[in-house]
């Protein structure tokens, strides 16, 4: 840029993700969402951010008021969302400990896809009885509103928790591409057809796939691919397939 080009900077409009219908002229927002308006965002009466709520409805906004454990956001315009990604992506994520797992939730989100399926395989650390699994699942869907809050994207990625592979492989889409991340697998992405309708990307967990394992994946139809000669954390490997997928495929590219 030369050295007299100057450029206004354009700050981008706070986000804030609403589970609530936004189609009237105010909504009020009460507890955690009020905190992070006040406390996180530091807004104020008459500040301006975006609301959306993931089904389709995004609106410019101001806070009318706020007060401790409650605000009303005065709704203005309606905001075009950001287009969801043509590849449909489906990541299923061998559960991992809990901080690396959080970053996979995050990180996949900012990445467009649209599914994560997070399964008990033979040689996860992680075991989650069913309220475990909810909390989890509660905690693990507010990391992908956030996310969506900051990456600019509308709609969150569905979320769902299994309690064994198999249980996961046979709701997978039956026409999608299916690959599996593994030390052992051949070759990268690009020696894979382009997806029609589609892909699922299943990543181990950190001690790998069992045999019992690899032989339910590969009976699923599953392909075998590596991701370069380094030996990679469970977390690096989900958020690097994720983005190659994208980089071949997706809007990446």
């Amino acid at each position: 840029m030369a050295e007299n080009d100057e450029r206004e900077f354009i700050p981008r409009a706070q986000r804030l993700f609403i589970d609530s219908d936004l189609s009237g002229g105010t909504v009020v927002i009460e507890e955690r969402a009020a905190h992070y308006v006040g406390h996180v965002l530091r807004l104020k009466a008459g500040d301006s951010l975006v609301v959306f709520n993931g089904r389709g409805d995004e609106r410019a906004a101001t806070v009318a008021s706020l007060r401790r454990g409650r605000a009303e956001l005065r709704l203005q315009e309606r905001v075009a969302p950001m287009p969801e990604p043509a590849l449909e992506i489906t990541l299923v994520q061998a559960l991992v400990k809990s901080d690396a797992m959080d970053s996979i939730v995050q990180k996949a989100t900012e990445l467009g896809i649209r599914k994560l399926s997070a399964v008990k395989t033979d040689f996860s650390v992680i075991r989650l009885d069913a309220a475990r699994a909810a909390r989890r699942l509660e905690h693990w869907r507010r990391i992908a509103q956030s996310a969506c809050e900051q990456s600019g994207r509308h709609c969150p990625p569905a979320i769902d928790v299994f309690a064994s592979l198999a249980q996961c492989l046979v709701t997978l889409p039956a026409d999608a591409l299916r690959v599996v991340f593994h030390p052992g697998g051949n070759g990268g992405l690009g020696a894979l057809p382009q997806p029609v309708a589609g892909v699922c990307l299943l990543v181990g967990p950190e001690g790998g796939f069992s045999a019992a394992d690899l032989r339910s994946i590969a009976a699923a139809g599953f392909s075998g691919a590596g991701l370069g000669p380094r030996t990679l954390r469970a977390g690096t490997a989900a958020v690097a397939a994720c983005a190659l997928a994208q980089s071949y495929w997706g809007d990446m590219r």
